[in-house]
């Protein structure tokens, strides 16, 4: 676990009921009235990375994915939602992988999926475009990977910090969406569930290059300024949030 909670029961409890809470609540509100499916169905995505960050990448995941599940419930929607929900907990697992420089599962989870939607043949005839933001993430989950590696910067300046949050939120949020592009493509979602064909999804990811992004830079906005707001508070209280593998510990 990221946070330092120990033997606290009590503690332990009040952290991840409270983080399971906020999910609950930000998922039950739509982004738009009669909204509710697709990547902007709700609003948790804006929070998944801290807590990831926070709780570590297992407990950081379940606490999402209860949040994520419970808000569903209350706020009902087409079942299939469900199944594109597990995308939020993934993604605060991999910001969680990401603050602790676990670069292999994180390298490892996005390559798999990507190389899972290029080997099927519908995407072969589905624009580069639509899905031009997760091919930059993967840039960016290379260049971090690297530089986890060679342990380039210093843990201790401002600005590593910084970029570290934008490395977790981008790649977070990104792999959120590959995940459900892998279910709707790969996993054939977009006919078993809705019954589209290959046309339908082509125009699909015309609109999907415009759309997506604005999620990841929303993200990554509130994970570099709230976030860092509350990891300077637990500094100055004591509670350090590890920042390399060899320092935090597995939950």
């Amino acid at each position: 676990m990221a946070l330092q909670i120990g033997s606290n029961q009590s503690r332990f409890v009040a952290f991840v009921a409270t983080f399971t809470a906020m999910i609950a609540v930000l998922d039950v509100i739509p982004t738009l009235p009669t909204f509710y499916a697709g990547i902007w169905d709700s609003w948790p995505f804006l929070l998944s990375p801290i807590i990831g960050i926070l709780l570590g990448p297992y407990l950081g995941a379940l606490s999402v994915g209860l949040g994520s599940f419970l808000g569903h419930v209350i706020y009902f929607r087409d079942p299939t939602e469900m199944l594109f929900m597990l995308g939020l907990p993934l993604g605060a697992a991999i910001a969680g992988f990401v603050y602790q420089h676990r670069w292999k599962p994180v390298f490892g989870i996005y390559t798999l999926m990507l190389l899972g939607y290029f080997v099927y043949p519908v995407s072969w005839g589905l624009p580069l475009w639509g899905i031009w933001d997760i091919l930059v993430g993967f840039v960016i989950v290379l260049i971090y990977s690297v530089v986890t590696m060679r342990d380039v910067w210093s843990n201790s300046s401002e600005s590593y910090k910084l970029l570290l949050l934008v490395f977790c939120s981008v790649i977070a949020l990104e792999t959120d969406i590959l995940f459900r592009v892998f279910v709707l493509v790969p996993g054939q979602a977009y006919w078993f569930f809705y019954g589209w064909t290959p046309i339908n999804l082509y125009y699909l990811w015309l609109g999907a290059g415009f759309i997506t992004p604005i999620k990841v830079l929303m993200a990554t906005i509130v994970t570099t300024t709230l976030g860092r707001q509350v990891l300077r508070v637990l500094e100055t209280h004591g509670e350090m949030i590890p920042m390399d593998k060899e320092t935090a510990t597995p939950t």
